[in-house]
């Protein structure tokens, strides 16, 4: 008598394992799905996190002086913004390296290219307007409105009349679409710190 394995007993077996293969291929293959969403989803939190705290720190520390143009003009606010250019700039106190170098340095936030930009110019009162540090905050930003509070009304620009040239908002609201999720935020600027 021999002993060994028939042929229909190895092919069952082949069958067997080769349906094992393929179930762990495709459990695999979906974890490995699963994980590239959740590190693209995480890394869009990080991005909008660190975004956040830049912009919230950068408004929390408004200095609220007269700007003034590429040519010395002074500029009709203290804080301009304008929902209709997806712009806002201001003045705002930033540590320096030296303490020969004002801290004060102008800050602009706007929407270009689907890319919300911050630029860090070099002093309050750039005479260049195209000298800049450059950082791109945010891509793939579909659309934002940039709302200011005073009273308890919002408005889509400021500032908003001759009262408001020496003010700084109540609250500034950003809301914006990304990935196709709305997102809100609204940052009080540190109004004693901006007299």
């Amino acid at each position: 008598m021999n002993k060994g394995f028939t042929l229909i007993e190895i092919l069952v077996s082949l069958i067997i394992l080769s349906m094992i293969a393929i179930i762990s291929s495709n459990i695999l293959q979906s974890s490995l799905e699963t994980e590239r969403i959740s590190s693209q989803r995480l890394q869009s939190a990080r991005t909008l996190n660190f975004s956040s705290i830049i912009l919230r720190r950068d408004i929390r520390q408004i200095i609220n002086v007269p700007l003034r143009d590429n040519y010395g003009n002074q500029i009709k606010g203290t804080f301009v913004g304008n929902n209709a250019d997806k712009r806002i700039f201001f003045n705002t106190k930033i540590k320096s390296i030296s303490d020969d170098i004002s801290p004060i340095k102008r800050i602009e936030y706007v929407l270009e290219d689907d890319v919300l930009k911050r630029k860090q110019f070099y002093s309050s009162n750039p005479y260049n307007v195209n000298e800049y540090i450059d950082s791109n905050l945010i891509e793939g930003v579909s659309d934002i409105n940039i709302a200011f509070m005073f009273e308890q009304q919002w408005h889509q620009k400021w500032p908003i009349n001759p009262l408001t040239e020496r003010k700084i908002p109540e609250l500034i609201k950003f809301e914006f679409k990304k990935d196709n999720k709305d997102y809100l935020w609204i940052i009080e600027p540190n109004i004693e710190y901006a007299p």
